[in-house]
């Protein structure tokens, strides 16, 4: 809420100040702020994993301004992230066809999220302004949590990689269809993760994981021999082995390590983003010589 952007172009947001406009008294910092308050706030519904849906509390944009606009806004802030960035990722890519709005009521936002509902984005309209403004540029779709036909069917038309994160493939929580997630029903414009920021580690996930899950994973790894603290090493081996385009193993999973060095636990505030890596951890030989033979193993050197 209080982000630059905010502050600076109100009128790109859901605010109360987009229904005032004629009625603003800027000298008066307390009717400004007030004005300066959203109408409704950003999340995700209840499912699996979170009970009562997830509450970001960010603001949402003001969908009909920016069309108006022809996305300007959009425009600048891409160009600019394709100047910085080989690839770009853009998170919650199913916001652009519905995105889940939670009501602020008289002022107050709600303490879950659990009230919220969906309402139509963008859509391809302005991925066609991206191309035709900007160009092609390498861009991830992020289309992960409640995936519908019209969210699969908006990743298609953009021709962006989406997203598939192996551990989803064996986990009985509401992740979706889970054999989307299986490797051998890959395409091959897709990204796959053993695990993204949000998720447990490997290691960590196995060791949380009930009885028919865990041999749900030793089943379909083939694999009753290696050792339970190994078993991060086959799971790497069935991502990079996958007919996906690019493959992403986040250096905690490389290092088989537990939860306790999580990047990120969704919908919580205080240790997240906290984990560093130690120089002896990642510039050792024996470390460095196991990425570069699994890589050159399953063929991805480029």
């Amino acid at each position: 809420m209080d982000s630059a952007d905010t502050w600076a172009n109100p009128e790109l947001f859901q605010f109360n100040i987009n229904n005032n406009i004629n009625n603003i008294n800027i000298n008066n910092n307390h009717e400004f702020k007030k004005l300066l308050s959203p109408i409704a706030v950003a999340g995700c519904p209840p499912d699996g994993f979170a009970a009562d849906g997830q509450l970001w509390g960010n603001p949402l944009y003001n969908w009909d301004y920016h069309k108006k606009t022809g996305y300007d806004w959009w425009m600048k802030r891409l160009k600019h992230c394709f100047e910085l960035y080989d690839v770009l990722r853009i998170d919650h890519f199913r916001g652009f066809d519905e995105y889940y709005a939670i009501p602020v009521i008289n002022g107050e936002i709600p303490e879950t999220a659990a009230g919220g509902h969906w309402e139509p984005g963008p859509g391809m309209d302005l991925f066609e302004n991206i191309k035709a403004k900007l160009g092609d540029h390498d861009v991830i779709a992020e289309d992960l949590g409640y995936v519908t036909d019209s969210v699969r069917e908006l990743v298609k038309n953009t021709g962006f990689p989406g997203m598939k994160v192996l551990q989803f493939a064996f986990d009985s929580r509401d992740t979706g269809s889970a054999a989307d997630y299986l490797p051998h029903n890959y395409i091959e414009n897709c990204v796959v993760y053993t695990g993204t920021h949000d998720n447990e580690t490997v290691m960590g996930w196995l060791e949380n994981r009930p009885e028919i899950e865990y041999k749900a994973v030793r089943d379909y790894l083939c694999d009753d021999y290696t050792p339970d603290e190994k078993l991060y090493l086959p799971f790497i081996a069935a991502a990079m082995r996958s007919r996906a385009r690019l493959c992403v193993i986040p250096v905690q999973d490389w290092l088989g390590l537990d939860n306790s060095c999580r990047l990120n636990r969704p919908s919580t505030l205080g240790t997240n983003w906290t984990w560093r890596a130690r120089e002896n951890q990642i510039f050792s030989d024996a470390f460095l010589n196991q990425i570069a033979d699994f890589t050159r193993r399953y063929g991805r050197e480029n």
